[in-house]
């Protein structure tokens, strides 16, 4: 796919992400109020949305602002109902897709790859339940998707006022995911610490026996990157983009002092205990998709005795598609190993980017964890085979029947587990007993 439509220039790269955007909008829009009541978390973040259009009081202290925010400028744009409760995650889903295509973009400069990307993103199916939801993850899952097109667009810009836009832009964007959920700082520190390994390694002006020119700590690898530029986008732009998310609960309690104690609010809630949940999980086990959680399982008339083929349940499950997902986990895996074996950038970035909102899980201090934590990382797995794939092509000549096989499959399996993850379709017990392949996906 290198010619026509296709070929990568500027006015074609707008156009599909445009499309993109169009598509994955409506996608994520089609059916949105089948549920017809508020469900799973939306039963907090609703209901804080509600009481700050009413009073200004911000509920559910245990997390930043900006999430609920949004969720209540949902509510205020589109109505207290349930496309007003969602209209807004749809949007920011559709964003996160783009988001995903963009940075591919960044990493590969081709467009095939980078529409491919986006659409094994889109079959990923976790995008697409997110994006119906009003939970604050989907707003985190598009900041940070943001945040990486635009960092790995700055460090490949050799301009330095452009590579300086991109960088401040990456770092606001990593300050607005973190005023969703603080997690959303855990890319933020991954990306320091590629600036910092770069840095020490230029510094002690570290060589090896095999020198190159794509060498990701080389001068000519971050061309207008510079210790200014690290502390603007890592620093300042992040700090300032998190306190502006601040501003309307300063100005509504009348006092600069309430961003401090909102944050002693927010400490002594995770400084308690967590009560027990259902469908709890441990870190180590959302790779293998062990533990799903599911957002919603209603029958007509609330009676498990009447779930049948001809009534149908609602059903919503946060299950990662399986293709995608086992597919990407081994080509994170490539670019972990192309680092370390070649040292290449665009292998850096992509594992940064998976595991830098990955691992901070394993010391969690409130110990109460679920597999949607994962979804952040599971965002980069789109980019990680289309990286892998680009390596693939240049030996050999498979490469495009493989992708198209990959994306095939992915999507059929996409279909396949549709029933449960739009409300609006519905499952009989037949069906659902087909799709739970494990003992632990109930």
């Amino acid at each position: 796919m290198s010619g026509g439509v296709f070929a990568t220039t500027p006015r074609n790269c707008v156009l599909w992400g445009a499309a993109i955007f169009a598509a994955s909008l409506g996608a994520f829009l089609w059916g949105i109020g089948s549920a017809s009541e508020i469900y799973f978390d939306e039963t907090w973040y609703v209901p804080a949305a509600r009481a700050w259009l009413k009073s200004g009081e911000m509920l559910h202290p245990e997390h930043p602002p900006l999430g609920k925010l949004i969720i209540a400028a949902s509510l205020w744009l589109f109505g207290d109902n349930p496309l007003g409760w969602r209209a807004m995650s749809a949007l920011f889903g559709a964003i996160t897709l783009v988001a995903v295509y963009l940075w591919t973009l960044a990493l590969i400069d081709d467009l095939g790859a980078a529409l491919w990307a986006a659409a094994l993103t889109f079959v990923n199916a976790i995008l697409f339940v997110q994006a119906r939801i009003a939970m604050l993850d989907i707003f985190l899952m598009a900041f940070t998707s943001l945040a990486l097109a635009f960092y790995t667009q700055s460090v490949k810009e050799p301009r330095p006022s452009r590579s300086l836009l991109y960088a401040l832009a990456a770092g606001l964007s990593l300050g607005l995911a973190g005023a969703c959920k603080w997690s959303g700082f855990f890319l933020l520190f991954g990306l320091i610490a590629i600036q910092s390994m770069i840095g020490v390694m230029r510094l002690w002006r570290v060589r090896f026996d095999d020198p190159r020119p794509s060498d990701f700590y080389a001068p000519g690898a971050l061309p207008a990157w510079t210790p200014g530029t690290a502390f603007l986008a890592l620093a300042v732009a992040p700090l300032s983009a998190y306190f502006l998310a601040y501003l309307p609960q300063i100005i509504h309690a009348g006092s600069i002092f309430e961003f401090v104690d909102s944050h002693e609010r927010m400490f002594e809630v995770w400084a308690g205990h967590s009560a027990d949940h259902l469908y709890k999980s441990l870190w180590y086990t959302w790779p293998f998709l062990w533990r799903p959680v599911w957002y919603l399982f209603e029958v007509k008339g609330r009676d498990a005795a009447l779930w049948s083929a001809d009534n149908p349940a609602k059903a919503i499950v946060g299950l990662a598609n399986p293709v995608v997902v086992f597919a990407g986990e081994i080509a994170v895996l490539v670019a972990i190993y192309r680092f370390l074996a070649r040292r290449e950038l665009n292998s850096l970035i992509v594992g940064v980017a998976v595991l830098s909102q990955y691992l901070p899980w394993a010391v969690n201090p409130k110990g109460l964890e679920f597999s949607y934590y994962f979804f952040p990382s599971v965002m980069c797995l789109g980019p990680a085979l289309a990286l892998a794939l680009a390596l693939f092509r240049e030996r050999s000549v498979w490469g495009p029947r493989a992708a198209l096989a990959l994306l095939a499959l992915a999507s059929v399996s996409f279909a396949f587990f549709l029933p449960i993850l739009a409300a609006g379709i519905g499952v009989s017990p037949e069906s659902f007993a087909l799709r739970m392949w494990l003992p632990s996906w109930r």
